[in-house]
């Protein structure tokens, strides 16, 4: 299928989506877990041993990194759920960000591109103490943290522009 117009990508994309791929996507972030290939087909038009060789050549293009259950970290017993901002001095940003994931109830690290708070660590834990250990942590890999703040909500969602008008969604 030829490349859509209307798709926003990156000149030095290393994957050229094509439609077919893109409805596949959408499909997938709607709920990978409980579709079955046969399925998929359905609602883009293909066979089912076509969209598994698709599937397949996006995991293998790195397109799609993995499949990740979405944990209610409260429901789990982790009631603190806090957002940790603060300053990598180091210039191996992304060293200290490897590491950074790497430390148990961190759940997220977002790195940004500036020269102050530039860098933004979502934890949750079961008690302040630990919060506060994981505080400590990140100290110790040099980030200095300049704003802790309690998430009391947050909402996510899948990116979902890659190609509902390409299944037979409504």
């Amino acid at each position: 299928m030829a490349r859509d117009p209307d798709f926003d990508t990156a000149a030095d994309a290393d994957v050229d989506l094509d439609r077919t791929d893109m409805a596949i996507l959408h499909v997938l972030q709607d709920d990978a877990r409980n579709i079955t290939t046969e399925a998929i087909g359905d609602r883009v038009g293909l066979a089912a041993s076509t969209v598994a060789t698709r599937i397949a050549n996006l995991e293998e293009s790195g397109v799609i990194e993995g499949y990740t259950p979405i944990v209610d970290h409260e429901s789990a017993g982790f009631e603190h759920r806090m957002l940790l901002v603060g300053t990598i001095e180091d210039a191996d940003r992304d060293g200290v960000a490897e590491r950074v994931s790497e430390i148990e109830n961190v759940v997220s690290v977002t790195i940004l591109m500036v020269d102050e708070d530039n860098v933004h660590v979502e934890l949750v834990s079961r008690s302040q103490d630990r919060a506060e250990a994981v505080a400590d942590e990140l100290n110790e890999l040099g980030i200095a943290i300049s704003r802790t703040g309690v998430i009391t909500e947050r909402r996510d969602r899948a990116f979902n522009h890659f190609g509902k008008k390409y299944t037979t969604d409504p």
